[in-house]
């Protein structure tokens, strides 16, 4: 069967690692290729995103849909894409009508049934996809029925049917790698890839309010076993010639035993990869002993989960971990010389202005990088319950960035913390910081990336003006250097 799998735009690049297991696992019977909206051109993981004009995305959709000549057209969908990706199906479907489609992905685990039922798509997956797509691509070729396929939705007689959702994989060493060999912007870079994604392990046992993981991936963990990992990042640097590696787990530190594996192991089989991870990195599960090993196999950065600097927010978002747990791993880490980031959350229940201010104070006392999460509650959560009894809605959270997101844009408000209240504190927070291109679009160009960011700038007084203006002397004198040096 020949089959076109998409993965969306978003605001920050990085390979769709589930795609990547999805191919690997396809192509063994399939002609599978994947059209990657995502990265515009190959770049590091999580770097921004430019926005990708809506012609270019209709033409590289038609143009892929002519090549390929798919019979069935697959997207990965998030929450956050849910919109552009019903824009895709229509664009394809009109292109070639007789064609069948498919969508998976986390927003289709929580909220698949209306989403396919309200975009007439034929099929949805939920949960893990390798296997359950595999056997629904198989059963289409050879004309068998589909109640069998556990994990899937699928049209009957004008209804929707959810058949039982599959068990999940537990073996994860029985998976192929992931293969990116087939994807548009990995063959566009001449099947290179310098930073290779990592995900080493699935599922998330601990219970953040917030969080729609475990409901996506599981509660119970499950890992590449030490020896899997070193397998694929030697694979990563023959393949695809990597030069440095991302870990993108969701818990990469849950089993601090296989942590120090895996980094022994680095270091024996002299894999010499730098390597950083984007998420996963539970600062509580940090030791001294632990933070020096990361940084001897090649670790020299890591982002941790923080959300909130203010001690009674921050107890009520379950994490099951304290505060004064975080600094204590910063220091662990920052003494072993890995450089850190931190994650917060804007607008999280009970926090306020003031609460969410504290993060700034928190970043300047330790000296880590900070990023601001807009929070966007999801079904499934406890968070999502608080709103709907404590908040106001003021629209779907289909569309909306949690992350990445030069502009916020709330989906809900309480009486206390306002939508215009919540929208300020975010611009306040990266000008007390003077993060000023986290607030613009980084595709815009340099005169209009100016102009608008003195119009958002402006409010918050003259010291805020002249900040504005030294930064924009040292980014415009840093472009000179860079192209002198070129």
């Amino acid at each position: 069967m020949r089959i076109l799998l998409v993965d969306p735009p978003g605001k920050n690049r990085g390979l769709n690692t589930g795609l990547g297991y999805l191919s690997a696992t396809l192509r063994e019977s399939h002609d599978v290729n994947v059209l990657d909206l995502n990265n515009i051109e190959i770049g590091l993981c999580g770097d921004p995103n430019p926005d990708m004009p809506i012609d270019e995305l209709e033409e590289r959709i038609i143009d892929a849909v002519d090549d390929h000549k798919p019979e069935l057209f697959g997207v990965s969908v998030k929450t956050f894409t849910a919109n552009i990706t019903k824009h895709i199906f229509r664009i394809a479907k009109q292109r070639k009508p007789d064609m069948f489609t498919v969508v998976g992905g986390p927003h289709i685990t929580l909220d698949g049934v209306r989403f396919i039922e309200e975009n007439r798509i034929d099929f949805g997956i939920q949960g893990e996809g390798e296997y359950t797509t595999l056997q629904l691509c198989n059963s289409l070729v050879e004309g068998r029925g589909l109640e069998n396929i556990d994990g899937i939705l699928y049209r009957q007689n004008g209804h929707i049917v959810k058949n039982s959702i599959r068990t999940r994989v537990l073996d994860l060493d029985a998976l192929p790698f992931p293969y990116y060999k087939n994807f548009s912007s990995v063959l566009k870079n001449g099947c290179s890839l310098q930073e290779y994604p990592l995900l080493t392990s699935r599922g998330c046992p601990y219970k953040c309010s917030y969080c729609s993981m475990p409901r996506i991936m599981g509660s119970k963990w499950r890992c590449h076993s030490s020896s899997r990992v070193i397998k694929e990042l030697q694979n990563a640097s023959e393949q695809y010639g990597s030069r440095s590696f991302t870990v993108v787990d969701d818990n990469f530190t849950l089993d601090l035993d296989r942590v120090e594996d895996i980094s022994n192991l680095l270091i024996k089989e002299k894999i010499d990869l730098p390597w950083n991870s984007q998420n996963g990195i539970r600062a509580d599960r940090i030791s001294a002993s632990l933070a020096h090993k990361m940084r001897r196999s090649g670790c020299y950065y890591v982002w941790i989960g923080i959300e909130s600097a203010d001690e009674k927010v921050f107890n009520r978002i379950n994490k099951g971990e304290r505060l004064d747990d975080i600094r204590r791993g910063i220091l662990h880490l920052k003494k072993a010389g890995i450089g850190v980031g931190g994650f917060f959350i804007v607008g999280l229940p009970y926090s306020t202005k003031e609460t969410d201010l504290k993060s700034t104070d928190f970043v300047k006392e330790h000296g880590i990088d900070g990023w601001w999460f807009n929070f966007v509650p999801y079904p499934q959560t406890k968070a999502w319950n608080w709103v709907q009894n404590h908040g106001k809605l003021l629209r779907s959270n289909q569309g909306v960035l949690q992350f990445g997101t030069n502009s916020i844009d709330p989906v809900f408000e309480t009486e206390e913390y306002t939508k215009e209240s919540r929208k300020n504190t975010f611009n306040e927070i990266h000008i007390r910081l003077k993060l000023f291109d986290r607030l613009v679009d980084p595709s815009l160009k340099q005169g209009d990336k100016w102009k608008r960011l003195y119009r958002i700038v402006l409010p918050y007084g003259l010291r805020a003006v002249f900040s504005l203006l030294i930064f924009i002397l040292k980014y415009n004198v840093k472009l000179i250097l860079g192209k002198i040096k070129r």
